[in-house]
């Protein structure tokens, strides 16, 4: 069920889940233990106990003992937010412990450069396991080579309390395996519907709260010559899969995106989900959708909209860095969360689809493996995880941590109150990247918004691939609570 990656084809959402799709293939599992085996000396099978004490004195300013004159190899991947930032941090963990060394290196190769590290029993002390040729998680932790970090949530966090209280809700469920914390993500996504306040406040339009406020703001738009939606049908037409989950799951509840989780038999047809497909029918038959974009890929939609061919789009708060050349100066991209379906919805709508990403893992045989919490510590400072959204545009799972509002960008100050207004009404779901059902629902989702099938027949071909998965005993399931 695994596909083949283009680079060309990967939009930030498939980056985000590459790693967690690659962690339910039997085959890659297989193959990567079998790598790791060859010198992981020592049984391996689940996660050890935390991180050995690092041998210097522990206070709350070193909970985990890092020693002096100690050495902490960090390894970054060289994506989207560079690497600026770890350096940063590590300088910053410097000051903290004068007499340690932090030593940054970055790489767009994360698992060719560390596997042999890996099976030399010389692994960094903590790196981040992102891009295309990320390490297979599932052979580091079959093998055992990954420290759990529930310490990190219990450490005092610099700012005060503990780091655990200082993050959002949900931050650590990405990173958590069969119950064990093994991965701590750093990086805050906010799925939305994007727009230009510049060009609302230009027409008058205000920002639609119900599906049915929406469909009327099509309407205008297409009296006006232009339209509501653009898509990338060539590889990112399940953007409007997350915006009718994401609606499905405001009106039902949490429960309706757990069901498809599961794998349920009848996960497609419960009424939350039958109105969000209904409704993305209408859209579709209404015309409001760009011509042509059954043959076009995501960056194209979007330049489409952004130039003003279309006037809203479904993505992760990524979009402003992604668009940042091609958008105009004036522009002022906002976020708005997904509208509500109707009356009786089960969340309010300023609930979010977010989660978290950039996962961060310390080596249980990193030669400080001390060292490499705390430099996560450290990043998970107020200080440090505002530096980072500063310097990306992108929120961090810190709670709290923003630049100034004057030297943030519209999009980032709309991400922000997102997440503040949402609180604790946050949800996410993972069928399609747990399963590798992403280029599968990509070409049913085409066929669905070049109006060649029904919401009917969509969500009937989306449960056969669902079934077929619960149905294939090679196929490792996740559990879901």
């Amino acid at each position: 069920m695994e596909h083949a990656h283009d680079d060309a084809l990967l939009t930030p959402a498939d980056r985000l889940a590459l790693s967690r799709r690659r962690f339910m293939t039997a085959a890659s599992a297989t193959a990567g233990v079998a790598a790791l085996s060859a010198c992981a000396g020592g049984g391996g099978g689940g996660a050890p106990d935390a991180p050995a004490d690092g041998g210097g004195e522990k206070s709350d300013d070193n909970p985990f003992g890092v020693a002096e004159g100690s050495t902490v190899d960090v390894v970054i991947f060289d994506g989207g937010y560079g690497d600026e930032y770890a350096i940063a941090a590590g300088k910053a963990m410097e000051e903290l412990h004068p007499g340690v060394t932090v030593e940054v290196n970055s790489t767009v190769n994360i698992g060719p450069e560390l596997q042999p590290r890996f099976v030399g029993g010389n692994p960094p002390d903590v790196f981040d396991n992102s891009g295309a040729q990320s390490m297979d998680t599932e052979a580091l932790i079959s093998e055992g080579q990954l420290a759990e970090l529930d310490a990190l949530l219990e450490a005092p966090s610099i700012d005060g309390g503990t780091v655990g209280e200082s993050l959002l809700p949900g931050a650590t469920d990405p990173g958590t395996y069969s119950g064990s914390f093994l991965a701590m993500n750093y990086v805050y996504t906010v799925y939305a519907l994007w727009y230009s306040q510049k060009q609302f406040d230009d027409n008058g339009w205000s920002v639609p709260t119900t599906w049915d406020e929406l469909m009327a703001l099509g309407e205008t738009v297409k009296a006006a010559g232009s339209h509501l939606f653009s898509y990338g049908g060539q590889n990112a037409s399940t953007y409007y899969q997350e915006l009718a989950l994401s609606m499905a799951v405001k009106q039902g509840g949490v429960e309706v995106a757990k069901n498809i989780d599961r794998l349920e038999p009848d996960a497609f047809a419960q009424d939350a989900v039958v109105q969000a497909y209904a409704a993305l029918e209408e859209a579709v038959k209404a015309g409001f959708f760009v011509p042509g974009g059954a043959g076009v890929k995501h960056t194209q939609a979007q330049t489409d909209w952004v130039t003003g061919k279309s006037v809203m789009y479904p993505s992760g708060s990524w979009i402003e860095n992604e668009q940042r050349d091609v958008t105009p100066e004036d522009y002022a991209l906002t976020g708005a969360p997904v509208p509500l379906l109707g009356e009786g919805a089960a969340l309010p709508l300023a609930a979010i689809h977010g989660t978290a990403g950039e996962p961060f893992m310390v080596p249980s045989q990193g030669k400080n493996a001390a060292g490499g919490l705390e430099f996560l510590r450290v990043m998970l400072s107020q200080e440090q995880a505002t530096q980072f959204t500063a310097l990306t545009g992108s929120p961090t799972v810190v709670q709290g941590a923003a630049p100034d509002p004057a030297d943030a960008s519209t999009a980032l100050t709309s991400t922000l109150a997102m997440i503040e207004a949402a609180g604790a009404d946050t949800f996410n779901y993972n069928f399609s990247e747990w399963y590798g059902l992403g280029a599968d629902n990509v070409t049913l989702w085409t066929e669905f918004l070049d109006g060649r099938t029904t919401a009917d027949q969509l969500r009937e071909k989306q449960q056969a691939l669902i079934d077929a998965v619960r149905e294939d005993d090679t196929v490792t399931k996740f559990d879901v609570p």
